[in-house]
């Protein structure tokens, strides 16, 4: 080591080109480490960008209601995040419509639809919320409901809705199918 020193202190020329040599090595190793910076930039942007993604994923599910004083199909987001609706449609295997309101009978003159949705195209739900397609519900005192209730049973029982949803980064999401043959196990 002292020897190393000795020769710097007598010879310049050899001090230059060491001082020069370390500093071409500290400059790699500068830019090594900022091109390694980058990189683990990047991949914590793509991973939070996933991560993004994944926190607000909608999920898409058809719920029944059958009762003896109610029947009910409604639309509801699962999920974590904004669900869009791209299109909803009910078919019976052979034909299909936009709503499943399209499909039921003629209620009798004095009788309405509690509730029911006709097209959904680029509807949004948010987490949690719902939407009723269709609802037939019983009122106080009402006669011949069960008449009505049956009639809807047996249209219903035929029928698979199918939703096609995305989230709000425009991924289309993997439909929702939903057979509504629950309604004419009571036929």
């Amino acid at each position: 080591m002292e020897a190393l020193f000795a020769l710097l202190k007598s010879d310049a020329n050899a001090a230059n080109a060491l001082g020069a040599l370390a500093s071409a090595i500290a400059a790699v190793l500068a830019l090594f480490l900022s091109c390694v910076s980058v990189w683990i930039s990047i991949s914590a942007s793509r991973s939070q960008r996933r991560h993004n993604e994944l926190s607000v994923r909608p999920l898409a599910e058809v719920t029944v209601a059958d009762y003896e004083n109610s029947l009910r199909v409604k639309l509801r987001n699962n999920g974590s995040g904004p669900m869009i609706v791209i299109a909803v449609t009910v078919s019976d295997g052979s034909n299909s419509h936009e709503s499943l309101i399209d499909w039921m009978p003629t209620l009798p003159p004095n009788r309405s639809w509690n509730t029911f949705t006709h097209a959904l195209q680029r509807r949004t739900l948010q987490a949690g919320a719902e939407i009723i397609l269709l609802e037939l519900t019983e009122y106080d005192g009402e006669q011949n409901f069960s008449r009505c209730r049956d009639k809807v049973r047996k249209a219903l029982t035929s029928l698979t809705v199918n939703v096609e949803y995305m989230d709000i980064y425009e991924s289309v999401m993997k439909p929702c199918r939903k057979s509504l043959s629950w309604f004419g196990r009571n036929l």
